[in-house]
């Protein structure tokens, strides 16, 4: 067997169609071209279609994972879901995420540190809902752990809560019909819940804003 012809394709120029003995054989990226060194006249086993087959397969699978990343950074669980979504094999996605956590494109523990970051500064929010949203995307809890022990010390949660509250206050609850203080109460607390803050920060915060009552806050709805 013997590569005929190999040409571009019209509607993928980083491709190109391979003809072994005059017929159509298989399309290759140019980059796993390139790799492979092949060339018109050179000899085509049956097995070294099969290789470069696989090597393609890799090939779309890193550049698929890529560009994900080129997005923003992604935990490991999410680069194999969407690469399963793609419906790569296991056996691909295994060798691809191996690949970039050994360069450190993919690191959890970095991952997760970053998320952190980013959420506190752009939405703030209660160390319980980052904990459940790092969860969610597949980070594991000693990562999420040592992520938080390592942050939180830095933050002022209680302030971050206060400031929360009185924006919401001031946009939200400050109407005729939210004068009964334990309608306010009721509805701060809930606010801040929902953010994921613990009940000893939400109580600080309705004591600063004098919403603070001798109800139980365990009392309040959880649905609020």
């Amino acid at each position: 067997m013997r590569i005929t012809r190999i040409e571009t394709q019209q509607k993928r120029r980083d491709r190109v169609n391979l003809y072994v003995d005059g017929e159509f054989a298989l399309g290759l990226s140019k980059e796993t071209l390139l790799r492979a060194a092949l060339r018109v006249g050179d000899e085509l086993s049956p097995l070294r279609i099969g290789q470069l087959t696989s090597e393609e397969t890799l090939f779309q699978a890193r550049t698929a994972a890529l560009r994900l990343l080129s997005h923003r950074p992604r935990s490991e669980k999410e680069i194999r879901d969407r690469l399963r979504e793609k419906e790569f094999g296991d056996s691909e996605i295994a060798r691809i995420v191996d690949d970039l956590k050994s360069s450190g494109l993919v690191n959890d523990a970095e991952f997760a540190r970053t998320y952190v970051r980013n959420a506190l500064a752009l939405r703030p929010q209660g160390e319980m809902q980052l904990r459940r949203k790092l969860l969610l995307l597949g980070v594991a809890r000693p990562v999420i752990d040592e992520c938080l022990r390592e942050i939180m010390p830095g933050v002022d949660v209680e302030h971050m809560a206060l400031d929360l509250a009185q924006r919401y206050l001031a946009r939200t609850v400050s109407g005729s019909r939210h004068t009964d203080p334990l309608k306010r109460r009721r509805l701060v607390a809930g606010m801040l819940a929902r953010r994921g803050y613990a009940w000893a920060v939400i109580n600080q915060v309705l004591h600063t804003l004098d919403l603070s009552s001798e109800e139980d806050p365990h009392d309040l709805p959880r649905s609020l």
